[in-house]
């Protein structure tokens, strides 16, 4: 049997669905919600006495029911081995409306496909669609005490593009599309039909799970594999260019960043701009620094008063403080439910007045949850304030290109340089990335029973920790570069 998700894989790329067949990987949803959704919007739509599907429902199952019933949740269809679960089917004088539930806050009409998929499994079994809806999330809801259903969703029959209204989905209910053709490649093809050929989309939202399956080559860290937004990369490796020092000036961008690359492959492999790094470093390095990393939850439902979908709630913060006299010590807060404010009250007691608060990617991430906060918790918006006006953040000589180390490799994760800079390596820890730390919190959170909770929160203390200790060797070698 073949499933929704499946089509769209074999879309982006054949052989990426052959080799996910082989997988047995666990879900793991980036967006927390604890509510079911497709419940939530039968509410809201005040459904009553509906028939339900259940997973492992035969496909005839339904059918043998559609006379019966006025409205159908979750129910199972398939067309040559081609399997969807339709959220919602309501039954009308003429034939059936059909309700797609999206976690999104705005339908985008680049999934457009998935929609002409699901339909033509419908049509394809005779079921005759009228009007087409999408029930999704209003972004800019903001829970109160109780969460005000009316308020949380919203019924669109468009697709958006940029925010904005752009394909009408009945457009799609008889647009002659037809997926016989690929569902018939799928079924015949193998793995061994797909070759491993390097497209932009084998990088694209991120490296592809398996580009090292299919591209295991060795590459050596000057690579001109590793120039960063290179849109010519690809033609320069054709034309048989194979280091960053060896790059054709009238193919590259010319960004201070790739500039910072070039010049360290030729420089032996290191590269600083002297004179605007020890500006930046002269700015705040003769005051009392704290290293500082968060980490969050991100909910799809809000759970708690002021919170809006896809919000925030902090849940941990590591510092690591230098002091003037070069004095190092360690603070952390980790908590379960609603800790904001409790989070709020302890940073404002751990960071000190006069103290400059260093993360990494600050603006994309400390400082975009603490407005979040100012915004929930207004009494405490004039000392967030004040804290937000004293980040500095780590990334910037690294994004500016005022240094650049081979070592790196294109990457300009913490837990990339943290390797350049030390013989630390998160792969050592219990929980080595941002998502596994949320993971292993939603067990703490849930009061999982058949985890060892105390082990969970001593993972999370360990990697938040060399988070912000990263951050504090990274600056120290920051200081190293530019007293050789």
């Amino acid at each position: 049997m073949i499933h929704i998700s499946d089509v769209k894989r074999y879309k982006r790329c054949q052989r990426l669905y052959y080799l996910d067949q082989d997988q047995a990987t666990v879900y793991q949803p980036y967006l927390r919600h604890d509510e079911e959704l497709t419940k939530l919007v039968v509410d809201y739509l005040g459904i009553d006495g509906y028939y339900i599907g259940q997973r492992g429902d035969a496909p005839e199952r339904v059918i043998k029911e559609l006379n019966d019933h006025e409205w159908f949740v979750k129910a199972r269809f398939a067309y040559d081995d081609l399997r969807i679960k339709v959220p919602l089917l309501h039954k009308v004088r003429d034939g059936y409306e059909l309700y797609f539930v999206m976690y999104a806050p705005f339908p985008k009409d680049e999934d457009v496909e998935f929609y002409r998929d699901n339909l033509w499994v419908l049509r394809e079994n005779g079921i005759k669609i009228t009007k087409v809806y999408i029930v999704h999330l209003n972004g800019e809801y903001v829970r109160d005490k109780d969460l005000d259903l009316k308020k949380l969703f919203v019924v669109s029959d468009h697709l958006y593009h940029q925010g904005r209204p752009s394909i009408k989905l009945d457009d799609l209910i008889d647009d002659g599309y037809d997926l016989s053709d690929i569902l018939a490649r799928m079924k015949k093809g193998s793995l061994a039909q797909h070759p491993p050929i390097k497209r932009r989309r084998c990088k694209l939202r991120g490296l592809c799970d398996f580009y090292a399956q299919c591209f295991p080559q060795v590459l050596p860290d000057n690579s001109i594999e590793f120039l960063v937004s290179s849109a010519k990369k690809d033609q320069m490796i054709n034309e048989g260019i194979k280091y960053l020092k060896d790059a054709r000036i009238d193919l590259i961008e010319g960004t201070r960043v790739q500039y910072a690359q070039i010049q360290a492959d030729r420089n032996g492999g290191s590269y600083h701009d002297d004179l605007a790094l020890s500006k930046w470093l002269a700015s705040f390095k003769d005051k009392t620094l704290v290293f500082i990393d968060f980490e969050w939850e991100t909910y799809m439902i809000p759970p708690y008063r002021g919170l809006r979908p896809y919000e925030h709630v902090p849940f941990q913060y590591s510092m690591h403080m230098l002091k003037k006299d070069g004095t190092l010590t360690h603070r952390e807060f980790i908590q379960t439910g609603d800790c904001r404010e409790d989070f709020i009250r302890s940073l404002l007691k751990d960071v000190p007045k006069d103290a400059y608060l260093i993360a990494y990617n600050a603006k994309g991430a400390e400082m975009l949850r603490l407005s979040e906060l100012k915004r929930q918790f207004e009494a405490y918006a004039p000392f967030i304030d004040e804290l937000l006006s004293r980040f500095i953040d780590m990334a910037y000589p690294f994004q500016e290109g005022l240094v650049y180390d081979t070592k790196m490799r294109g990457n300009f994760s913490v837990k990339s340089l943290v390797k350049v800079v030390s013989d630390m390596d998160y792969e050592e820890l219990a929980i080595s990335s941002g998502m596994d730390a949320v993971y292993k919190w939603r067990l703490l959170d849930l009061n999982d029973k058949y985890v060892d909770l105390d082990d969970v929160k001593k993972d999370l203390s360990a990697y938040c920790s060399l988070d912000s200790y990263s951050l504090y060797l990274i600056y120290k070698w920051l200081l190293d570069l530019m007293a050789t």
